[in-house]
């Protein structure tokens, strides 16, 4: 219940709660594919666990229509979601208001009790016991109600904060040195195929 690094001033034990505890479950769902109607170019984002590669979801190749929204499972900004059917435990957060599929439960914080990043960071210890559970069993599998029961520690508001800042922080340069890694490749590439003969 209380970590080995902690920043200055925080002592306080953190509490044992369930994922239901700190904010709604719910399971993703499709609207039909046969009706075009329900997808649109410049509508909402909607993840699949193919779209999950960032820690954060700005936008998807597929989108919801206004019509599909009707029909779909709409959740607001800051959602954890979490693939629990297959490639179990790839997490990200949405950006803005999105959907997303039936093999991605999401988490929507309760709002001034728990800090979205802080739940974003932790969910990765989420994965791990989502793993081995379904790895114990015949499918690969996590469903709502098992997602909803997973036990996590959670400190207190400021302590979350500071936290989920920090790893902010931290992933936005890692980002950042990812993306120059990729150019240097690039530029790599490029003088590999045009510097040889």
């Amino acid at each position: 219940k209380t970590p080995k690094l902690r920043f200055k001033g925080f002592t306080d034990a953190w509490e044992q709660r369930k994922v239901s505890d700190i904010g709604e479950v719910i399971t993703g769902f499709t609207p039909s594919t046969q009706h075009s109607e329900y997808y649109s170019e410049d509508g909402i984002p909607w993840v699949t666990p193919t779209d999950i590669v960032d820690n954060i979801i700005h936008d998807t190749p597929r989108k919801l229509s206004p019509l599909g929204e009707k029909v779909g499972r709409v959740v607001p900004a800051n959602t954890i979601l979490v693939t629990c059917i297959a490639s179990i435990g790839k997490n990200t957060m949405l950006a803005n208001m999105g959907s997303f599929n039936q093999q991605i439960n999401g988490l929507v914080p309760y709002n001034k009790k728990y800090d979205p990043y802080f739940l974003l960071t932790e969910s990765f210890h989420w994965s791990s016991k989502m793993k081995r559970e379904a790895s114990a069993g015949t499918m690969q599998i996590v469903n709502k109600n098992e997602f909803s029961a997973i036990d996590t520690y959670v400190p207190e508001w400021d302590e979350q904060k500071a936290i989920g800042n920090y790893f902010r922080q931290l992933d936005n340069l890692i980002t950042l040195h990812q993306r120059k890694l990729d150019k240097l490749k690039n530029i790599k590439k490029s003088m590999l195929d045009n510097m040889f003969v």
